[in-house]
């Protein structure tokens, strides 16, 4: 059996996780000696390139060689996370979505309406619909009652991300915040200002170098908040980057995460985090479920002071700092023990190979 695996989505996803998915997939697939993996994308991170260079069971494609390739199998399966192989209609069609258009607001409101009906298009196609854990499986149901029943969580287990050592990491702070320690912070940029006054206080109060990396999901905020920052008292502590710039290094680099107003395309950042042993604070989210919450400190990051506080807490106490880590770490193994209990489909059983 051919699993063609389309890398390209039409939705908000990043490259980062949606690669790690697709090391995951072959991981979890690979014990098949039947099932052949053929990766299709334009462009194939090195890393990744390198990882299967000598691997018999998995090639790299470009979209037109697998175009030409599925015309001339009579067994084969695509799998994608919101593209399509042209002349792949005759086989099933598996879908994992990873983001889904509400999560797309900067969008024109004719490109919103396109990416709901190509997002539609994608489900009511899909031989099955995969989720990687209860937030995507949970949310999507609730966001698509009607295909409920066609949604399903699969038991892929998750292969460790990359490893650094301290002069990878250090190199990487050089470049990043000039090597100084820094705060990583998913916020909307609506809240941007917001966060950079209790950063302020932070700074004022311990006269530090720590610095805080502010990831945005696309350019156009990116450049707003660039806008937003004009003026501010202590910019050269403030770093600005795009979702498309996000390497597992940043993470393992930084000193503790803020997520504020995440949704479930997130949660496998979230996972390097633990894995990374980096403590995560997380802002009051009525789409986190509650089997998600032990993940990090949970709070609200608008009443004034209680970031601050926090910034202040994590950088003078490294105890406290690495307790936070340490419980992390713990409720995620909870969490797959539970999963593991839950007897979740493998791979191969849901394909059926």
């Amino acid at each position: 059996m051919r699993l063609f695996i389309l890398t390209s989505t039409d939705y908000a996803a990043s490259k980062p996780i949606l690669f790690q998915q697709v090391v995951d997939i072959i991981n979890a697939g690979s014990t098949s000696a039947q099932l052949q993996f053929y990766i299709v994308g334009a462009h194939f991170p090195l890393d990744f390139q390198a990882l299967y260079a000598h691997n018999d069971q998995v090639t790299l494609l470009t979209q037109y060689q697998a175009e030409k390739l599925i015309t001339e199998v009579t067994n084969a399966m695509v799998l994608h996370f919101g593209s399509s192989l042209k002349g792949s209609k005759q086989f099933p069609q598996y879908f994992l979505p990873l983001s889904h258009p509400g999560l797309m607001m900067d969008c024109s409101f004719i490109k919103q309406i396109q990416h709901r009906i190509s997002f539609n298009q994608y489900l009511n196609k899909a031989a099955g619909m995969i989720c990687l854990n209860d937030w995507s499986l949970n949310s999507l149901k609730l966001l698509y009652p009607k295909l409920a029943n066609r949604f399903a969580a699969i038991g892929i287990p998750n292969r460790d991300p990359v490893s650094f050592d301290w002069v990878q990491l250090s190199e990487l702070k050089e470049s990043l915040t000039s090597g100084h320690n820094y705060f990583l912070a998913f916020v909307p940029v609506d809240y941007f200002t917001t966060t950079l006054k209790e950063f302020s206080i932070f700074k004022k109060w311990q006269q530090t170098t720590m610095s805080i990396v502010f990831v945005f999901e696309n350019p156009k905020q990116l450049e707003r908040a660039a806008e937003l920052l004009k003026g501010y008292k202590y910019k050269e502590a403030v770093v600005l980057k795009c979702m498309s710039d996000l390497t597992p290094q940043w993470i393992a680099a930084t000193y503790a995460i803020l997520w504020d107003a995440i949704d479930f395309d997130k949660t496998s950042f979230i996972e390097w985090a633990i894995h990374y042993e980096v403590p995560m604070l997380f802002n009051h989210n009525p789409t986190q479920p509650e089997s998600w919450l032990k993940a990090g400190e949970v709070f609200s990051f608008y009443e004034k002071l209680a970031l601050s506080n926090r910034f202040k807490l994590y950088y003078k106490d490294e105890v406290y700092r690495q307790a936070r880590a340490k419980m992390g770490k713990e409720w995620l193994e909870v969490l797959h023990t539970q999963w593991a209990i839950q007897g979740l489909p493998s791979l191969s059983n849901y394909f059926q190979l």
